[in-house]
């Protein structure tokens, strides 16, 4: 079964994805074109769009209820997913693309 498909533009494409890491059926999806999608994979539906970033979001981590993601336009933001102002940090220290992302397990 198909979880999703994104537009027929070819310039967008799924560029990094994360499972939560505590039990649970839910994905983090970064695209080419600056999205962040949280799925539902059970249920197979999108459950909200995360905004933030402006070019393609290539890193994504899990640290709870904490999704960082990192991207093309050299930031890394934490997203606290149960908020519906989503955006609890913004780090812009980066000289180039964010390639990926990992927390400590401590």
């Amino acid at each position: 079964k198909e979880l999703m498909s994104l537009d027929n533009d070819s310039s967008d494409y799924v560029s990094s994805v994360s499972w939560i890491q505590q039990g649970g059926s839910h994905l983090a999806i970064g695209t080419a074109t600056n999205s962040v999608q949280l799925w539902d994979v059970q249920a197979g539906r999108q459950i909200r769009s995360l905004d933030g970033h402006s070019s393609r979001v290539g890193a994504l981590a899990w640290n709870s209820h904490l999704l960082t993601s990192g991207g093309r336009d050299n930031l890394v933001i934490n997203h606290d997913v149960r908020v519906q102002n989503h955006i609890v940090g913004r780090m812009a220290h980066h000289t180039q693309e964010v390639c990926g992302l990992a927390w400590s397990p401590d």
